[in-house]
């Protein structure tokens, strides 16, 4: 089978695709043909930085049909069409086919297709655990999410919305028209916003831009910042009286089964930027590198 390998770290063009063995499948996990890929940020910050042991199959998120289950394996059956965020330390996710364990999965919402839902697992559960895990976010909140248009970004403004909160959010002033049709509340424009100048009348921020510095002081007294990236300032946090973290997303198959259901029942859009065919990984990857996606950014395997 073809699959998207790395054997080295320091840049995006290392990558290669390569014929490797199809996996086999232990008692607990299915063999998933994979009909698409969600690309997501971790994925080109991984070549060049080398989070993971090396070799490795690049990517985590996947959309695809089941081909087989192991003999333990009783809630999932041949056939079935599912969308997951695989192992995190394994990755493996770009190639024809993939063997998981079922906690890492979810059927695919009925109503999308394989590349359309390819783009839901990590954007969404990551959305999900900074808006509710972290946040505790709640109806009448005034919430500042960061990068509103981009791949996380529009999961948490509809989640914000979802929850009857009152969102703003920061972006380019030509994706203004575009968050308005996802009833963003206001809009701030990154390029030229003085966010010194802004009413710290925020009860949450959920920041993917490492911007805690001009960000937490927004918050009123009580409020909580979480960032997907960098560490925030805890002394900042205590100047200002907030609460501050950072995390990083985990996969879980319940969590998912909620997203796929609000998708289900229309509370949740998926938004495709571009997709690429799997010979041209190093292409997808170097335009996701690029950081101005609107939703988000698809290999297209099968």
């Amino acid at each position: 089978m073809k699959a998207v390998r790395i054997y080295e770290k320091g840049a995006i063009d290392n990558i290669k695709i390569e014929d490797i063995p199809k996996p086999t499948i232990t008692p607990n996990q299915v063999l998933v043909k994979v009909k698409a890929c969600g690309i997501n940020p971790v994925d080109w910050k991984s070549t060049i930085h080398g989070y993971f042991e090396m070799p490795y199959t690049v990517g985590t998120d996947i959309a695809g049909i089941i081909e087989a289950v192991g003999t333990d394996v009783h809630d999932y059956k041949v056939g079935d069409a599912v969308i997951g965020s695989l192992e995190w330390a394994k990755q493996g996710a770009f190639a024809e086919y993939v063997a998981t364990e079922t906690k890492y999965i979810a059927l695919k919402p009925k109503n999308l297709n394989f590349q359309e839902a390819a783009a839901v697992p990590l954007a969404a559960l990551t959305a999900w655990q900074g808006l509710f895990d972290k946040l505790s976010l709640k109806k009448g909140h005034k919430i500042l999410i960061q990068a509103a248009a981009g791949g996380v970004g529009l999961f948490a403004v509809q989640y914000a919305k979802w929850t009857g909160a009152f969102v703003v959010g920061v972006a380019s002033p030509k994706n203004e028209a575009f968050l308005k049709s996802v009833e963003v509340d206001a809009i701030i424009d990154y390029k030229t916003a003085d966010f010194s100048k802004i009413t710290a009348d925020f009860d949450a921020v959920f920041d993917s831009m490492a911007s805690s510095e001009l960000t937490i002081p927004l918050l009123k007294k009580g409020g909580n910042y979480v960032s997907i990236t960098a560490k925030p300032s805890e002394e900042l946090a205590q100047k200002h009286g907030v609460t501050a973290t950072n995390f990083l997303f985990h996969s879980d198959a319940e969590q998912l089964k909620t997203i796929a259901y609000l998708i289900e029942q229309g509370h949740v859009k998926v938004f495709i930027d571009k997709q690429f065919p799997l010979s041209e990984a190093k292409d997808a990857l170097a335009y996701q590198h690029q950081g101005h996606s609107k939703g988000k950014n698809i290999l297209i395997v099968d």
